[in-house]
């Protein structure tokens, strides 16, 4: 029976996963007869024997059919159909895990959030310190609970900024404790603004808008939630301008 009669679902099959038609035609004649020549099958898939060489030729560079001599005759055979299926399962692995970072790149192309998460003691610290690159920078923190996590980073940062005299005007909501007003001295030292909240406000987290940035920073368990939206970060300061009317320097 010709290959062209058999069941179409095997070669729909094969099309669904990359072959295409001739290359199906050719990889199901050599699968039926284990071992042919190129005339052997042209016959079996009913193509002409010129096209079988370009075909085999597009199968083993795929990795699905190799040459082999029988008696000094030039013959092909085609790779076990378990190896089609590994590979297409490694194939749908891969694309599973790069999934998360296509849709990243699409979100960017739209008005949509984009929204990242950071845990861990190192990857928040890098956060705090791109932070740093902003233009327009409000913080709602407690400098006391951030030198008890990064002690030496603290003073570098501190240090950094009454030298360089970097991010001028950026403005500090901290809490209203003798610590926090300690540090409140350094940060004026280097020309940002500080005002202290209501000594009954307890903040369990941090808050950064940073530009068109909103960072969320949790201490228990340590992490940093960052929205990239301008609207977002753009409400968000309107909030922390209204607060920093109602606070006392």
């Amino acid at each position: 029976m010709l290959l062209t009669n058999m069941d179409s679902t095997l070669l729909q099959t094969l099309g669904s996963i990359g072959f295409d038609e001739k290359e199906s035609l050719v990889y199901l004649a050599l699968l039926e007869l284990g071992q042919g020549t190129a005339g052997e099958i042209a016959e079996k898939a009913n193509l002409k024997r010129p096209i079988v060489y370009h075909v085999v030729d597009r199968l083993k560079e795929k990795g699905y059919a190799q040459d082999v001599m029988e008696k000094g005759v030039k013959k092909f055979t085609v790779a076990d159909p378990s190896k089609i299926f590994q590979n297409v399962r490694t194939a749908v692995d891969n694309f599973k895990f790069m999934l998360p970072l296509m849709q990243a790149l699409q979100d960017k192309g739209h008005d949509k959030p984009r929204i990242e998460f950071f845990d861990g003691k190192e990857a928040v610290l890098s956060v705090y310190w791109t932070y740093e690159r902003g233009t327009n920078v409000r913080y709602v923190s407690s400098m006391e609970r951030l030198y008890e996590i990064y002690p030496h980073e603290v003073e570098a940062w501190i240090d950094h900024i009454n030298k360089e005299k970097a991010h001028p005007g950026a403005k500090h909501l901290l809490p209203n404790t003798p610590k926090d007003r300690e540090w409140s001295k350094k940060l004026v030292g280097g020309n940002q603004e500080v005002r202290f909240l209501p000594k009954e406000s307890e903040m369990e987290m941090d808050f950064a808008i940073v530009d068109d940035m909103l960072g969320i920073t949790s201490f228990d368990p340590l992490f940093i939630v960052l929205i990239h939206s301008p609207a977002i970060a753009r409400s968000a300061r309107q909030l922390f301008d209204l607060a920093w009317k109602q606070c006392k320097k």
